[in-house]
């Protein structure tokens, strides 16, 4: 009786085993998925990049201009440490001019700094690229660059540890 319920097993797993194969083999039925359409790579993840002042996209740049019109700050010696879909995060320089007495006699001043660059937007005529949007930089030491604001209708100067400006 034993050897009877395995021959039955053995022939039941065996016609299985040649309907699939049978089957994975035919044509599919309009709506049925087919074997090479299940086991087709995955469409291929966008590029992440920064823009650059004419719009050209960079991946991992070693430096990158923020004030397009001088060049007034700008980010220089950047070591990218993670750049992914969700964020890319880098430790580097920040220069800036300080436009004492005015830009063109101004000096520039370095900043260590750790930026992060998040947020992002489609390139327009590249489907496959997205831009980031956001630059976080922060201010490890103790020297950080000067910010102007205005509060209560004067200028003031703060020293902020943290900067959110837009990357694109």
């Amino acid at each position: 009786m034993k050897l009877g319920l395995i021959a039955t097993m053995t022939s039941a797993f065996a016609s299985g085993a040649v309907g699939l194969t049978v089957g994975l083999a035919l044509p599919a039925r309009p709506g049925q998925a087919t074997l090479a359409a299940a086991t087709a790579p995955a469409a291929t993840a966008p590029a992440y990049l920064l823009l650059t002042c004419s719009d050209q996209g960079q991946t991992e740049p070693s430096s990158f201009i923020m004030t397009c019109a001088d060049a007034g700050m700008r980010l220089e010696g950047l070591r990218w440490t993670t750049w992914s879909s969700h964020f890319a995060s880098a430790y580097g320089t920040f220069s800036e001019n300080d436009c004492e007495p005015n830009c063109a006699s101004g000096h520039v001043r370095d900043y260590p700094v750790v930026v992060t660059a998040w947020g992002s937007k489609g390139v327009p005529g590249h489907s496959s690229e997205r831009a980031y949007t956001e630059l976080t930089l922060t201010f490890p030491a103790s020297s950080r660059p000067p910010v102007q604001a205005l509060a209560g209708g004067k200028a003031e100067v703060t020293y902020p540890v943290t900067q959110v400006l837009p990357a694109a």
